[in-house]
Order: structure tokens, then C-alpha cells, then sequence
């Protein structure tokens, strides 16, 4: 009788869980113990392709590594280092054998119905650079770059590759340079690009000691100084990392706080908020091995492990509009290779292809991909 009853209490609630799910029509994904916002899975990941690396890559092999970011549910191409092999395009081009790696990247993705992100140059760095200086270099590139790439299907918007730390408030002039620029950059990018979307992936540190000398911001610190950039700015989502050190001992519990703030920062500006889940992290107990080591240069790097990534893409689904990766390269992509490293990533591919497959089996898709607001 004791079965019945249990077996008769889990039905109402899969009722109840779908039910939710029908309601939040395709915008979360419910399973049991609340419905989330986004379905707990990753939808692309950084790739840095570079020239030297990837100049000897022919279609086919572009294709099976996009093919089996596919495999996984990934929809989305993160490329990092545009601006070296876009300029390599046309050096090469002029020299009558252009190699154009962006091109490829592109073609494969329009037939695979795949979405791409390319980073645009930095530019400068604060203090360095002026900003006019700066913005020119940035703009200069929007404008060339979609020039040539921009008619693709899958071209999908841009990544401001400003991986700044966090800002002190009473520090108003860092906090306004930022500001103008990226909202030079943005319109530029809407305007040459009407509907691309444009990101950018910030990280917090969870250090309130100081031990590394860098600022700490509470997490309503942090989030006020994001909200504030997202209104002044325009940019369309906010991919925040979810551990600045990825460091393996950070708890569920010290995250969180962070995730709410941001992700409450960011829909109060109308920009999206994505959660950048690392799939590779410093396998260290705590802070002070962890100093240790890096002193060395011994620290320990590996794939985060399933149940713990398991746990962190569900956090991160409570409060994300979608998931982005960090950690895919090098830790999980598979391919072909006999070295020991390669055999541990084609058995990190594999636990994740079969976690991704469980959670689609069990109705887990992902939303729509926003496109930009012309309204901003």
C-alpha cells in the first residue's frame, strides 16, 4: 500500500511538472524541486582558433568539430581571436592564397543552422589607451569585418573581449571610460548589424580577503555597477562567469548570491543574462594551496567533474536565460589522438553527451536566441 501511495505521489507531481512546464511556454525547463528558467545545459563554448593552429584545417575537419559541438545541443560558435585570423584572411588573400578561417567557420555554420560570436579586438586597455583611440580601432574592425561576413545566416552578433576586474565605486573615471566606449562600440555594432546581438562575459572574484590585491565587490556591489553599464551601454547580454579563480572549492552557496544580483541587475536594464559554467577548473583544496601552487606554476587543471558539473548547470538554469561554456576547449572536445590528454577529453565528451542526452530525453530544450533591441 506504502508503494501505491508513494508511486500514485510522484505521478501528481510529473503532472504537476509538466504542467509547468507547458505554462512557461518553452522558457523553462521544470523538474523536480522547482522549475527552472532555462533548461540545465550549455548552448556553445569559447573556442580560440588561431592561425597557427588551425590555418592547416581543412572543411571536413571544421565540420566535425563544429559537428560534434552540435552533438551536445550547442547552437552557438563563441570564436575568440577574430581579429588575428580575420587579418590573416587578408594578408593571405593578398598574397594571392588566402586562408580564410572566419570564412570556414561561417560556411559550415550556415549549413548547420549554428550561430556565431566573434570576438572584436580589445583595442587598448584603460590607462593605456585613449578612448577615441580605442573605440576608432574597434569600430574600424565592425565595420570591415561585416563587410566581408556579414550576409552569412549564421552570423550572429559580438563579444567585447574586456575581461576587466571588478571596479572600485569611488573609482568614477575607470567606470566612465568603459561606459563610453562600450556604447560607442555597441551602436556601431546595431547600427552596421541591425539585430546582431552583443555580449560580454565579466567574472567576480570571490576573494573578500584581498590575497591577490585585487578589488572585492559584494554582490549587490558588483550587480549595481553591471546594471548601471547595461543601461548606459546597451549590450545585449551579460555572460557572467560563474567563478572569477575557477577554483574547484567554491561552493554552490558562495555563487549564488552573485547569479541573483546580476541576473535581477540585468533584467531591471533589459539585457539578457546568461551564467559562463566552466567545464575546467584548478583542482585545489583551498586558497592557500591554491597560492601556493600557482607560485610554482604546479597547479592542477581538469575537467570538472560530472556530479559537480551537474550541480553548477543547475544553479546556474535557476537563474540564466541561457548557458554559455568555458572549458569545452581543452577539457572536452574530442578528436583524434593517442596522448593521454586526448583520451581524458574524449571521456569528458562522453559524460557530458550522455548527461545532455538524458535531459533532452526528459524534455529539456533551450529558449529562442535573443536578437538585439532596436529600442535600446
Amino acid at each position: 500500500m506504502r508503494g501505491l501511495r508513494v508511486s500514485a505521489m510522484r505521478l501528481h507531481l510529473w503532472i504537476g511538472l509538466i504542467a509547468t512546464a507547458v505554462l512557461c511556454g518553452g522558457h523553462a525547463w521544470a523538474e523536480e524541486g522547482g522549475a527552472l528558467r532555462t533548461a540545465p545545459l550549455m548552448r556553445g563554448t569559447l573556442w580560440w582558433i588561431t592561425y597557427e593552429d588551425h590555418a592547416a584545417w581543412t572543411r571536413a575537419e571544421f565540420d566535425a568539430a563544429i559537428g560534434a559541438q552540435q552533438a551536445v545541443g550547442f547552437d552557438v560558435l563563441w570564436v575568440l581571436n577574430t581579429p588575428q585570423i580575420f587579418q590573416k584572411a587578408l594578408d593571405t588573400e593578398a598574397d594571392g592564397e588566402c586562408k580564410d578561417l572566419m570564412g570556414l567557420v561561417y560556411d559550415v555554420a550556415d549549413g548547420r543552422g549554428m550561430h556565431v560570436l566573434a570576438d572584436v579586438p580589445k583595442g587598448g586597455w584603460y590607462g593605456q589607451t585613449i578612448a577615441d583611440e580605442m573605440c576608432d580601432t574597434i569600430q574600424q574592425f565592425v565595420v570591415q569585418f561585416h563587410d566581408r561576413y556579414g550576409e552569412h545566416a549564421s552570423f550572429y552578433g559580438w563579444y567585447l573581449n574586456h575581461e576587466i576586474n571588478p571596479i572600485a565605486p569611488e573609482d568614477k573615471a575607470q567606470s566612465a571610460y568603459w561606459r563610453g566606449v562600450w556604447r560607442r562600440v555597441v551602436e556601431t555594432c546595431h547600427r552596421t548589424a541591425p539585430g546582431s546581438v552583443v555580449t560580454i562575459s565579466p567574472f567576480f572574484l570571490l576573494d573578500e580577503p584581498r590575497r591577490r590585491g585585487f578589488v572585492y565587490l559584494a554582490p549587490e556591489q558588483y550587480a549595481a555597477w553591471w546594471g548601471k553599464t547595461l543601461e548606459a551601454t546597451g549590450i545585449d547580454v551579460l555572460m557572467l562567469q560563474d567563478s572569477g579563480e575557477h577554483l574547484s572549492f567554491f561552493t554552490l552557496e558562495q555563487r549564488e548570491p552573485f547569479f541573483a544580483a546580476v541576473a535581477a541587475a540585468c533584467r531591471e536594464a533589459g539585457a539578457e543574462f546568461w551564467v559562463n559554467v566552466e567545464t575546467g577548473e584548478a583542482d585545489v583544496a583551498d586558497w592557500d594551496e591554491f597560492l601556493a601552487l600557482s607560485r610554482e606554476g604546479t597547479t592542477p587543471w581538469r575537467f570538472t567533474p560530472m556530479p559537480w558539473l551537474e550541480k553548477k548547470l543547475r544553479l546556474a538554469a535557476r537563474y540564466a536565460d541561457g548557458i554559455i561554456n568555458w572549458g569545452y576547449f581543452p577539457y572536452m572536445a574530442p578528436g583524434p589522438s593517442s596522448g593521454k590528454v586526448q583520451s581524458g577529453r574524449q571521456d569528458a565528451y562522453a559524460a557530458y553527451k550522455a548527461y545532455f542526452e538524458r535531459m533532452r530525453n526528459a524534455g529539456a530544450s533551450l529558449p529562442r536566441l535573443p536578437q538585439s533591441d532596436p529600442a535600446k
